[in-house]
């Protein structure tokens, strides 16, 4: 058996806090904004003292005493946030002054800029900095976080001294571990409140794998009615149903269009459509990236240790459309999917990831290598040679397998079958009805019938979850 080999990563989770009541989304407001403050009184008191020409870097760092920022802000932020800003405001300007330094030694070109306030548009931009022991998450049948805060705002939402703020959160975090210092965001437009955990753990390198399925490859075709269908040398095959994330993204393209069309003159945007851009922005990331952590457990599961992922760019020149374009730069951005792919499969999982060329693998029967007599209607694809009917993107995902490895794949050990009277008197796809089909259901993807649409089963899992409210804290 081979040694255990561990290496320490850290990893970010992203969560979103969902306060139900008011008054814990205003406190959280007002937390945020006092943090916002003390960064830009920090930073006003140092530009004004690095802008002064009589004035040394040490007269910068003491332009405002921590003692002052201290006495005014904890009673607020509590002492652990208070701190941590602080350390926030000294990394800024220890990077500049770094910056500088590299700057007039001639090993940077440019001249840094001084740190700037925290504001957009004229307004603070609310976000903080909190200490990994000011607050605690909760992954369970009521996620949560507790969050420290000040004895002024304890006392101004009647918490008790000895409590701290208890909000609901949403989300699904991808790494087990110690966490880090937390980000706490706060986005004006869409009203929404978004944390950044670090999380450092050790990752075992060493990798196990079913000997039955050593040196498995598998082969992502990446289409655009179907995100991807995944086909490998030991004959295991799945399709990601895209259609119905589709057409919400293409609602909500329709909807900025029609907002687009009636701005004023002088204006390029609004609130309402920037909020719009983020909710179908959102959407699909996170439907991308439980795809691509899906998909890691497969590979997992099945032993493969190298995985071919379609490069969209031939297709595209051979067969561009609007609609095409529509679906694959803006809607599935498949560039972000195989940047993921990579990050996930290749430093998480140990699994090689490469990019290859996927042109014309819809374009030829995987049965009988005919080319010329075949046809794709939506899914279906009909060999008129063979006879051979089965799903178009599972089609490319065995022909695009068998480009790029060594050695013909036998996928089902079926020999080349006699032409039907009637190609569909076996139901559509018939040479692909096996193959697990899965859908987002918004919550993760899941396999569903192939001829009916069940709804989906009780989603509630470990993780994820809205807690209750109950209680003041």
């Amino acid at each position: 058996m081979a040694a255990t080999n561990e290496e320490e990563r850290t990893r970010t989770n992203t969560f979103a806090l969902a306060p139900k009541a008011e008054w814990k989304k205003v406190c959280l407001i007002e937390l945020l904004d006092s943090a916002a403050a003390l960064v830009n009184i920090v930073t006003y008191h140092r530009r004004q003292t690095y802008f002064d020409d009589d004035q040394t870097r040490s007269d910068v760092w003491n332009a405002i005493t921590k003692t002052e920022i201290r006495n005014r802000f904890r009673p607020v932020l509590g002492r652990a946030i208070t701190d941590k800003m602080l350390d926030k405001c000294d990394e800024q300007w220890d990077a500049f002054f770094e910056q500088l330094d590299d700057y007039y030694d001639g090993e940077r070109e440019d001249k840094p800029g001084v740190p700037g306030y925290w504001k957009d548009d004229g307004k603070r931009v609310l976000k903080a900095c909190i200490r990994n022991d000011a607050y605690t998450v909760e992954w369970g049948e009521h996620s949560r976080i507790e969050l420290a805060l000040g004895s002024e705002l304890k006392e101004k939402y009647g918490i008790p001294l000895n409590q701290r703020i208890r909000v609901p959160i949403k989300g699904n975090p991808q790494y087990d571990g110690h966490g880090g210092r937390l980000e706490l965001v706060y986005d004006r437009s869409t009203e929404s409140f978004t944390a950044k955990q670090p999380v450092t753990f050790l990752h075992d390198t060493t990798r196990a794998t079913d000997s039955s399925d050593e040196g498995c490859v598998a082969a992502v075709d990446v289409g655009a009615n179907n995100f991807v269908a995944v086909t490998t040398t030991q004959g295991h095959q799945r399709v990601f149903h895209a259609r119905p994330l589709f057409d919400r993204f293409n609602h909500y393209t329709e909807r900025i269009a029609e907002l687009q069309s009636q701005l004023p003159e002088n204006a390029d945007s609004s609130q309402l459509i920037e909020k719009l851009y983020d909710k179908r922005t959102s959407h699909r990331n996170h439907a991308q990236d439980a795809l691509v952590r899906h998909l890691a457990r497969l590979f997992s599961e099945w032993g493969v240790e190298a995985v071919y992922v379609g490069k969209l760019d031939d297709v595209r020149e051979k067969h561009w459309s609007a609609t095409v374009n529509e679906k694959t730069d803006l809607f599935w951005a498949h560039g972000r999917f195989r940047r993921r792919m990579q990050t996930v499969l290749e430093e998480e999982c140990g699994v090689s990831v490469e990019e290859k060329s996927e042109a014309g693998t819809s374009s030829q029967c995987p049965r009988c290598d005919e080319g010329t007599h075949v046809s794709r209607n939506g899914d279906v694809f009909q060999c008129g040679g063979c006879g051979f009917e089965g799903h178009s993107d599972v089609v490319g995902s065995e022909n695009f397998l068998q480009s790029v490895v060594d050695g013909d794949v036998d996928l089902t050990g079926e020999r080349p079958m006699a032409r039907p009277v009637d190609s569909g008197q076996n139901g559509p796809e018939r040479g692909h009805r096996k193959v697990p089909r899965l859908e987002w259901n918004d919550h993760c993807w899941r396999q569903r019938g192939h001829a009916t649409k069940e709804e989906p089963t009780n989603r509630s899992t470990r993780k994820g979850n809205l807690a209750s409210e109950s209680g003041t804290a």
